[in-house]
């Protein structure tokens, strides 16, 4: 069984690179992660320098030897130097990943707010960051009448790209001439017309979504061509059709996408609450899905996750192989696939996504309000076998 879904952010190239090598970082000597929530009432440098103080003092509270303090003060004078020398804060927030010894120095700003943490280890904290751009997916508006187009592409919040098409579609009227005998050759006319306007819109959602997958699309416009739009959609692109609205064609682009987001985060919910429900009736079965994380974290461990389900949930502690073999919740010491001794994190989690990111699984974040319906443990997975 294998769910016919679009995945997490790996499926644009913008991303692909970056998480690729997140997902494969190791450093022994630590890196620091810290992700910076920017109120609009305090992106004054001193709101936000307020912010990331707040977010040191969990981390230095932790114990940990002289030589570890050195590193973990080293990365954390790397970080404030750069958010300092901000003339205006670059983004709703700010995802940042530095190691000095392992020359890694990111800073990606983000359209949308995300909660302020930090977290200093030996791999970057990366759950946070998948979860929110996966939430924060690609949606394309197409809003069109009989003879103009307008195709709106938002990512992460912000306008990616818009698009705008016109053609020469006649006018429904009546046309006289020898008792009517022109009007069905005139709308056989027409209606060519309307097709070739519809193709061009399909032409254009297509290249879009071959280069940068589209997750939903919202429609807007008159009844008939948007019926019409509707019936030549190629099925790839139908399914990801999650509402019809009204909307004026010369409506402001930021007012378009204020409407649509809720439609879209509709579309979102209903979605999962499909796959949710898919998951939990297949794992009653025991047909290719798993509840719960002990058979969660083994399905991910052999490698046979299709598809990764998590709700919003606190960090978990657990146990995990150095090397990616292993995960478990539960009290192993050793990993059974390399005998090596298995590290314990706080945030099972967080080893969860990595483990099926490297894997090539996809990872769903449920919608709040659909992740209690996956159970009180918040996890489950659909399986490749």
């Amino acid at each position: 069984m294998h769910t016919d879904t679009h995945g997490t952010l790996l499926e644009d190239a913008r991303f692909e690179e970056l998480i690729g090598r997140l997902i494969s970082y190791h450093n022994n000597e630590g890196l620091l992660s810290v992700y910076l929530n920017i109120d609009p009432a305090l992106a004054a440098r001193e709101g936000y320098e307020a912010e990331l103080i707040s977010a040191w003092k969990p981390l230095k509270a932790q114990k940990m030897d002289q030589w570890t303090r050195g590193r973990l003060e080293y990365e954390i004078s790397g970080i404030t130097e750069e958010v300092q020398s901000w003339r205006e804060a670059p983004g709703r927030s700010v995802v940042m990943f530095f190691s000095g010894p392992g020359g890694l120095r990111i800073v990606l700003p983000l359209h949308f707010p995300m909660s302020t943490v930090a977290r200093f280890d030996q791999r970057p904290l990366l759950r946070p960051l998948i979860a929110a751009l996966d939430e924060h997916h690609r949606y394309c508006i197409v809003m069109m009448d009989k003879a103009q187009a307008r195709l709106i592409t938002v990512m992460m919040g912000s306008v990616e790209e818009e698009v705008h098409l016109e053609s020469d579609v006649l006018p429904r009227t009546d046309v006289g001439g020898w008792g009517g005998y022109l009007q069905p050759r005139y709308a056989r006319h027409r209606e060519h017309h309307l097709t070739e306007h519809i193709h061009r819109v399909i032409e254009h959602l297509w290249t879009i979504d071959r280069s940068r997958p589209i997750h939903s699309l919202i429609l807007s416009g008159p009844d008939e061509p948007i019926s019409a739009l509707r019936r030549m959609l190629p099925k790839a692109l139908a399914r990801s059709v999650v509402a019809t609205v009204h909307l004026d064609l010369d409506l402001p682009t930021p007012d378009v996408v204020r409407r649509v987001d809720a439609l879209d985060a509709e579309g979102r919910a209903r979605e999962d609450r499909a796959l949710v429900e898919e998951l939990t009736t297949s794992a009653a079965k025991a047909d290719h899905a798993v509840l719960g994380w002990d058979p969660t974290l083994e399905a991910l461990s052999e490698g046979r996750v299709h598809l990764l389900l998590l709700a919003a949930q606190e960090p978990r502690t657990g146990v995990q192989c150095a090397q990616g073999h292993y995960f478990t919740a539960g009290d192993a010491r050793t990993c059974p696939v390399c005998a090596e001794p298995l590290w314990h994190t706080d945030d099972i989690a967080e080893a969860a996504v990595r483990g099926a990111l490297s894997t090539d699984a996809q990872v769903r974040f449920l919608s709040p309000g659909v992740g209690a319906e996956l159970g009180s443990e918040g996890v489950g997975a659909i399986l490749r076998w």
